[in-house]
């Protein structure tokens, strides 16, 4: 099994978190289990190093987002028939901007709607947007950051 850097959440920390859940110890129950750090040198970033071993058989499995299975897609990089999602993770939210949770109320919906203006047809826009992979900003929530606290505490990060 490989993960992704132990600082991702999605290719990492969760990745972890889920095979305890799934009742799997990762260094006593698979064969073989690493994070990017772990592994020989790559000069593809995490996720990416991922797919890359899982799909030259270095590896069985490999934990990455959706995201960067349609990016790599999307590049021609990856056939689409090459590789099989067998589980996904519950949505959660993956990238949030946070503040002091007594910040002034006025000032942060200001901050929302700030990035919830920034448009994909507006070139500069369009620049922030590509360098998050992303086609738009979404209002924050509050709900469902249980599963990445409880991972974030099994790990001691908490």
């Amino acid at each position: 099994m490989a993960l992704g850097s132990r600082a991702s959440v999605q290719a990492g920390l969760l990745a972890y978190y889920f095979l305890h859940q799934l009742g799997l110890d990762p260094e006593r129950d698979v064969a073989c289990c690493t994070f990017y750090e772990e592994r020989p040198g790559s000069t593809l970033p995490g996720e990416q190093d991922v797919v890359a071993r899982v799909c030259q058989r270095e590896y069985d499995a490999g934990a990455v987002s959706h995201r960067t299975l349609e990016a790599l897609q999307e590049a021609g990089t990856l056939a689409p028939d090459s590789l099989r999602v067998v589980w996904s993770s519950p949505g959660y939210s993956h990238c949030c901007f946070t503040a002091h949770s007594d910040i002034d109320p006025g000032l942060a919906q200001q901050i929302t709607q700030a990035f919830t203006s920034i448009d994909i047809h507006d070139p500069m826009g369009k620049t922030i947007l590509d360098g998050e992979q992303c086609k738009a900003f979404v209002p924050g929530i509050t709900e469902g950051w249980d599963m990445v606290e409880k991972a974030a505490e099994q790990e001691g990060l908490i």
